[in-house]
């Protein structure tokens, strides 16, 4: 085993093993899943859930239909980020239906969630 160490005036020494094998990936835990939103919904939000587990902790960005979410950069803008869960405040079916996937990153590598879809739809829909 390899092992560097460094010592400073105060009589402490670091060592460091570069060969520690603690470290890994982002792999998922949960991944989002398709959500069909109806104007109903007394919520007036839609979360859609991605969780991965990585050492260290993997960050997460969101993505609809092939453009990164730019998470509460905007005023008006509706998206927010909670762990790694993407909450969407008073859904528009213009602005947010689409294909959305969660990617989960660290130093040791990204991961990329399976697609899942936004559409949006009614609780009480009439055939024509």
């Amino acid at each position: 085993m390899l092992l560097c160490s460094t010592s400073c005036d105060w009589n402490i020494v670091i060592q460091f093993n570069p060969y520690d094998a603690t470290g890994y990936g982002p792999i998922f835990e949960e991944e989002p899943l398709d959500i069909v939103y109806t104007k109903e919904s007394p919520d007036r939000r839609i979360s859609m859930n991605c969780r991965a587990r990585a050492n260290p902790a993997p960050t997460y960005r969101w993505r609809r239909d092939n453009w990164e979410i730019k998470l509460m950069e905007l005023p008006n803008e509706h998206y927010s980020l909670v762990g790694g869960n993407l909450i969407i405040n008073n859904p528009e079916e213009k602005k947010h239906a689409g294909t959305y996937v969660c990617v989960a990153k660290n130093v040791y590598g990204t991961v990329i969630s399976k697609e899942a879809k936004v559409k949006f739809g009614c609780e009480y829909c009439r055939e024509p």
